[in-house]
């Protein structure tokens, strides 16, 4: 189960890097500050996700 949350999240990260390059080639202003906030919550998500899956407790 962890492998494929790591691959999952992986996956997700690189789509968060791949919209960075992105938001630079947009014609739209607007459109490029909507690609390049997708990719910054892109890459929050991908650390979000394992946290709350597998949990941080401390005992």
């Amino acid at each position: 189960m962890s492998v494929l949350i790591a691959i999952g999240c992986l996956i997700v990260f690189a789509a968060g890097i791949a919209c960075y390059p992105l938001a630079f080639h947009m014609d739209s202003d607007m459109m490029s500050l909507l690609v390049f906030c997708a990719g910054v919550l892109l890459n929050c998500l991908a650390f979000f996700i394992p946290w709350q899956l597998t949990g941080h407790s401390r005992k």
